[in-house]
């Protein structure tokens, strides 16, 4: 309920925000996220799902949006689409042009694991069929429901399958986990009666779900509260793709008979044991198909945001390499790393499932003339690499060490560095810095554990430019990085154009590169606020090192500190306020915090002799 009265607060101001003509904060993953990222999935929200009229029935999408990104579609402007996911579906937008929200063929997706890449019915990637429970608890609190993927032998998937009319009968059919048809006449109630046949798909539909999709209540339309077909059910749901089934499943803590109807697009439900306004009830799709098509995000509905602690690197232990340490505010951190050569952190790959959060990072662990990037499990890495069951894993094969072999269709040309390695938002991409061709350039591939697939250059630089630091725009279509070709370090942006992407590989290029900073002196260690609003980076253009930051667009730049001392590679808190940076303003690098807002040092992180440096926060 807490959960509730948070998301109906955040959603009550937006609706306000909308009304009065002023833009909500922008969503992203890991910001924001309960926010609408476009005003029309807002307003297709409202009409069902506000408080002013909801009421004491179900929820259409659910009380609110819980994650939103570009995902990848062929037919969108460079390859992506604007998604927003709600526990009952999700809403998109392919073209923004023309503005329509649509909200997918989720369900056909998930059994037959075909995911859709396009309009052209044939794009598509294949996977296995969701096992995901269509009712009921998660999978592992609820053994018994049948999956997704357990109605292929009886839904319409391009395949023609169709069942005959079942006109005035009542529904006794029930199915199980792994697809086993059985009879249960002890369920054939009256309020199962067949009222309708849908000829287009060959699919009976019963009273209590006929009369659920063609009911009348209040909505909201065009700003005003009136009464009308709650949904377009052709809109909402899509055409029947099953008849309706019995099933068992465990809701709550209780085992149940759940009659069970997939559509295109939803699911309905009917538990004769439910309170009335809510017998029947549109599933879980939205739920259902992101643990499906983001394995290693979690559950975001339900688990709290993920939490970055402030890592740095430190000589404290060594006197010569930087181990990792995690800061504990008291003047010294906590050890994480325990080598014989450095390691640096760069960025996380974080997910709301504790066992995939990884950090990211560089090392020359393995090969001392050579960095290379390796994650390393977040949860055993507050315990340090010497924990028992610390888990480390080389994402990268450059150095040509032959300790480990490189995966299929990665082998590098030319042994050389591998750095500052970026994980996309969503953690489905790793956008990073090679030497593999002998001049540096980014590079981008698929993340996955364990490693698959190869890398694909998307910088031509043509000489030997220092290329550093990439950073993801939060909705993942842009990316913003360093280069010094031409005498001083300059930070870019450009547009992610995708082509082409899989279970394993992708296509993509930049485009669109523009030159955000355009200042004769040195812009380094770039990186982008959680909220996408701002770029803080160091720059010696007043004489010294100094934190800076400046609008996503280039504009607006703006010096936070002050100091005759070198204060450089800042990073961002969770909330997009503050900025941690390194320091020698007191005779040797510390970690520092500041507000973003005026500038203001608030805290000293680290206090000790040693060189403590390269922090890493929220990105």
């Amino acid at each position: 309920m807490k959960r509730l009265r948070i998301l109906w607060s955040a959603i009550t101001l937006i609706v306000a925000l909308m009304i009065s003509g002023v833009t909500p904060l922008a969503a992203a993953p890991f910001s924001g996220r309960t926010n609408f990222v476009d005003s029309r999935f807002a307003a297709v929200w409202s009409r069902t799902d506000s408080e002013s009229v909801r009421g004491g029935r179900t929820w259409y999408w659910g009380p609110g949006p819980w994650f939103d990104y570009a995902e990848f579609y062929h037919d969108s402007p460079n390859g992506t689409r604007t998604v927003q996911y709600f526990d009952k579906a999700r809403m998109e937008i392919n073209n923004p042009t023309d503005g329509i929200v649509t909200n997918g063929l989720l369900v056909k997706e998930l059994i037959s694991g075909r995911m859709q890449l396009g309009d052209n019915p044939f794009d598509v990637n294949y996977y296995e069929g969701s096992d995901v429970p269509v009712a009921g608890n998660p999978r592992v609190a609820n053994t018994i429901a049948p999956g997704y993927r357990d109605f292929a032998g009886i839904a319409t998937i391009d395949n023609g399958y169709r069942d005959p009319p079942r006109l005035d009968q009542r529904v006794n059919s029930a199915i199980a986990r792994g697809g086993n048809l059985s009879l249960r006449n002890d369920l054939a109630l009256p309020e199962t009666t067949i009222v309708q046949y849908n000829s287009v798909t060959g699919h009976n539909i019963p009273r209590v779900f006929w009369d659920f999709m063609t009911m009348r209540g209040r909505v909201v339309e065009n700003g005003r509260v009136v009464t009308a077909p709650i949904v377009d059910w052709l809109f909402a749901m899509g055409y029947p793709i099953t008849d309706p089934h019995w099933t068992r499943a465990v809701v709550g803590d209780t085992e149940r008979d759940v009659l069970v109807q997939l559509f295109e697009r939803r699911v309905l439900t009917y538990t004769p044991s439910n309170p009335a306004g809510y017998q029947v009830e549109m599933g879980n799709v939205g739920q259902h198909y992101f643990q499906w098509r983001y394995p290693h995000l979690g559950a975001p509905w339900v688990a709290p945001d993920p939490v970055t602690p402030l890592i740095y690197a430190s000589n404290i232990d060594t006197g010569s390499h930087w181990e990792l340490y995690r800061a504990t505010f008291n003047g010294g951190g906590q050890r994480l790393t325990f080598n014989n050569a450095e390691t640096v952190a760069f960025s996380w790959r974080r997910s709301w499932d504790p066992s995939q959060f990884f950090l990211i990072v560089d090392s020359r662990r393995n090969s001392p003339q050579y960095r290379q990037i390796y994650a390393l499990n977040a949860t055993a890495a507050d315990a340090g690499e010497q924990a028992p069951g610390a888990s480390v894993v080389r994402i990268s094969y450059s150095a040509g060490d032959g300790m480990y072999p490189p995966p299929d269709n990665d082998y590098s040309e030319i042994p050389g560095n591998e750095y500052n390695a970026m994980i996309s938002p969503d953690g489905n991409l790793m956008a990073f810095v090679s030497e593999r061709q002998g001049i540096p350039q980014l590079y981008l591939r698929r993340l996955q554990f364990p490693l698959r697939g190869y890398a694909q250059p998307i910088t031509a630089y043509t000489e030997r430019c220092s290329v550093e630091t990439p950073t993801w725009s939060p909705d993942g279509r842009n990316l913003f990085w360093v280069a010094n070709c031409s005498g001083n370090f300059e930070i870019y942006r450009a547009d992610v154009r995708q082509f082409y992407f899989d279970p394993v590989f992708l296509s993509a290029d930049l485009i669109n590169s523009t030159n955000l900073s355009n200042h004769p002196a040195n812009d380094r260690f770039a990186r982008v606020s959680p909220d996408g609003r701002l770029i803080a980076f160091a720059s010696d253009r007043d004489g010294n090192w100094e934190i800076y930051v400046m609008n996503a667009d280039g504009s607006n730049a703006r010096r936070l500190t002050n100091h005759p001392a070198t204060d450089d590679s800042p990073t961002w808190s969770p909330d997009s306020s503050r900025l941690a940076f390194a320091s020698d303003r007191d005779g040797d690098f510390e970690i520092y915090i500041l507000n973003v807002g005026d500038g203001t040092v608030t805290q000293q992180v680290t206090q000790n002799t040693a060189q403590d440096r390269w922090p890493l926060w929220a990105q």
